[in-house]
């Protein structure tokens, strides 16, 4: 494919520019406070202190659901990134629309750990749970917490 001078320049600029947006932005996933910030629940505590609670094993037996499953399912947003990037790089996508299709990536991840009790690794809930609340589901009551799970690009 013969290119002229001045179409490789102006594909040079639009490359370097969108490199640029993309090492100026980043994509957080979980419960970022501008999202799930102000959410809480029927008994006044909030959405992102339960999150806490749970991901860090605080009070509470420990049930990641962030850090666990981003581990176990590493190679397949390994894959989403580098993917993403070299949409950015050599086709010119738009650095935010990629890290939002990363985010996506993520947050489905993140909410997977919901119904597959962790990938695998979250310890059972305690007869007594279940009896309560009569479901054997585990981090699993009215769905809030993982509901609120998101994504957000920031520049």
């Amino acid at each position: 494919m013969n290119v002229s001078p001045q179409e490789m320049m102006r594909r040079t600029k639009e490359w370097a520019k969108n490199i640029e947006k993309a090492r100026n932005s980043s994509v957080a996933v979980g419960l970022p406070a501008e999202n799930v910030g102000g959410k809480i629940y029927g008994d006044g505590e909030s959405v992102i202190s339960v999150g806490a609670a749970h991901e860090y094993g605080a009070g509470v037996p420990r049930r990641s659901f962030l850090r666990v499953p981003y581990q176990v399912q590493k190679d397949l947003i390994a894959r989403t990134i580098n993917q993403q990037f070299r949409d950015v790089a050599e086709k010119g996508k738009d650095p935010k629309r990629a890290l939002g299709l990363v985010g996506t990536v993520a947050v489905d991840v993140s909410k997977g750990a919901f119904t597959s009790r962790g990938y695998g690794v979250w310890p059972d809930i305690s007869q007594a749970t279940k009896d309560a609340k009569g479901s054997s589901q585990v981090l699993i009551d009215t769905g809030t917490l993982r509901n609120s799970i998101t994504y957000v690009v920031r520049s």
